[in-house]
C-alpha cells in the first residue's frame, strides 16, 4: 500500500503561490510541499507569513481526512512531514468551482449584493482556470464549447462540489463557525477517476465567527497585519485539532 511506502522525491513538476508539486518515485503519486506565500487579487498583492505553510498543511490535513471519513474522494493519501503531503496525481480539470453559501467578495461586486447574503440554495459558479486572464467567470455551455470539461465532468464536479460543500458546512458549525464560501478544483486520477484536487484551508474557504469576523485569508486581503493573520490560521488549527497533534510541534 502507497500509505506505508517511502517515497524518494525528484524533480520540481509544479510551483504555484501557495505550493510546490514535487514527482517521486511512484509514477502516479507526487509530493505537495506547502509555502509560507501568502497572496491576494491573484498575486497582486503578496507577502510571506512565517510557518504558514506548517499551518495550512495540517489544517488541509485534518479536513482531507474528515472528509475520507465521509466517503469523499480526494487526491489526498498522507501527512508526511511538517509542510508536505503525498497526492495522487491527477490531471486537473481547469475550471474552478465556487460554492457561495453566503454573499462576500467578488460577487457582491458584480451584483451589488448585500455582504451577508443567505443564498435560498449553495450558488455554484464556474471560473476558468487561467492566472493570464485572472480567472473569469464562465458558463456551463463555454466550458462545453472549449472542451475545457466534458458534459459528464461538469456534471460530476458539480455533484461533488455540493456535497463537499454540505460536509463542510456541518464540519464548521460543530466549532460555531459559518461557511460562507469556498473554491475547489478536481481532476482525473490514472484510472480516470475524477476527484477534489488541491487544498481546502483559510485560503481556498471564507470563514465567519459567530460575530461575522474573518476568520480567513480576508484578514490579509483587507489588511497589512501578517501577525494577525498568522493568529486567524493558528487559531483555526487550534480550534480543530483538539486531538490532533501537528507535526513538528507548531
Amino acid at each position: 500500500m502507497i500509505e506505508n511506502m517511502e517515497l524518494e522525491k525528484f524533480n520540481k513538476l509544479y510551483e504555484g503561490k501557495a505550493k510546490e508539486l514535487w514527482e517521486t518515485s511512484e509514477l502516479n503519486y507526487l509530493i505537495s510541499y506547502y509555502k509560507d506565500d501568502i497572496t491576494a487579487g491573484n498575486g497582486e498583492k503578496k507577502d510571506t507569513m512565517l510557518r504558514k505553510g506548517i499551518l495550512n498543511q495540517n489544517i488541509c490535513t485534518i479536513i482531507y481526512e474528515y472528509l475520507h471519513e465521509h466517503k469523499v474522494p480526494t487526491h489526498f493519501i498522507k501527512s508526511i512531514g511538517p509542510r508536505e503531503q503525498v497526492v495522487k496525481k491527477l490531471k486537473i480539470i481547469p475550471v474552478e468551482v465556487i460554492i457561495r453559501n453566503y454573499a462576500a467578495g467578488s460577487i457582491c461586486r458584480r451584483y451589488n449584493l448585500p455582504k451577508g447574503h443567505k443564498f435560498k440554495t449553495p450558488l455554484l459558479e464556474l471560473f476558468y482556470k487561467d492566472d493570464s486572464l485572472n480567472d473569469p467567470l464562465v458558463v456551463k455551455d463555454l466550458v462545453l464549447e472549449m472542451e475545457w470539461a466534458t458534459a459528464y465532468e461538469l456534471q460530476e464536479i458539480t455533484r461533488q462540489a455540493h456535497i463537499i460543500n454540505q460536509r463542510m458546512v456541518e464540519f464548521w458549525k460543530q466549532y460555531g463557525i459559518t461557511l460562507v464560501d469556498q473554491k475547489f478544483e478536481f481532476g482525473l486520477d490514472n484510472d480516470l477517476n475524477i476527484m477534489l484536487g488541491d487544498e481546502i484551508t483559510p485560503d481556498t474557504q471564507r470563514l465567519w465567527n459567530k460575530d461575522g469576523e474573518s476568520l480567513d485569508k480576508d484578514v490579509f486581503r483587507e489588511g497589512d497585519d501578517l501577525d494577525e493573520v498568522h493568529s486567524v490560521y493558528q487559531y483555526i488549527y487550534d480550534l480543530i485539532s483538539k486531538e490532533t497533534e501537528m507535526t513538528d510541534g507548531c
